[in-house]
């Protein structure tokens, strides 16, 4: 009872035999909940300066043992709590991450077919009404069944279409162009 009265005063002596009394005892306890050796001492550590604050409050050894063990333990929760909740966000950037790549290649593709659109606009009637329709990954019967054509009118107006979009794209457009 002596050593409780004399940490109540604030004497620091009687917290430095509360902690070596107690801080392995606690560490091995921390241990159970926490598989890390510098996490478990950490929080031991944050435990016993809880206790000096609240050391005025303590008028029983069992009472000030219970609230050591409480408080590691409850801080045990909180640290297992933490990691869930960073290891959620870290799957939620990862997610992000990931979401940000298919942004980009969609920002990427869109351009792509801007471009290719503003030159198909500048192709003479025919041959961009089919070339649109081909982008929309049209076959030539399907073409020529919309347009009222021969699927062999088709055929021509693709080829002078590809003929002039070549002299205007970009290389890797041109390609892109011809996976349709």
């Amino acid at each position: 009872m002596e050593l409780i009265e004399r940490f109540k005063t604030g004497d620091k002596n009687s917290l430095n035999q509360l902690f070596h009394q107690y801080f392995h005892r606690l560490c091995a306890f921390c241990h159970q909940y926490i598989n890390d050796v510098a996490i478990a001492e950490d929080i031991v550590q944050d435990t016993f300066i809880s206790l000096w604050d609240k050391r005025t409050d303590f008028t029983h050894p069992q009472a000030l043992k219970s609230f050591l063990y409480t408080t590691v333990r409850n801080k045990c929760l909180n640290h297992i709590k933490h990691q869930l909740v960073v290891q959620k966000h870290e799957s939620s950037v990862i997610h992000e991450l990931h979401d940000d790549e298919d942004f980009s290649r969609r920002v990427i593709e869109e351009e792509v077919f801007g471009q290719l659109y503003e030159e198909i606009k500048a192709l003479p009637e025919g041959a961009h009404k089919i070339m649109a329709l081909v982008l929309k990954g049209l076959k030539n019967r399907e073409i020529a069944e919309i347009l009222g054509i021969s699927e062999n009118t088709v055929k021509t107006q693709k080829k002078i279409a590809y003929a002039r979009l070549k002299a205007k794209l970009d290389p890797v457009l041109y390609d892109f162009l011809l996976t349709f």
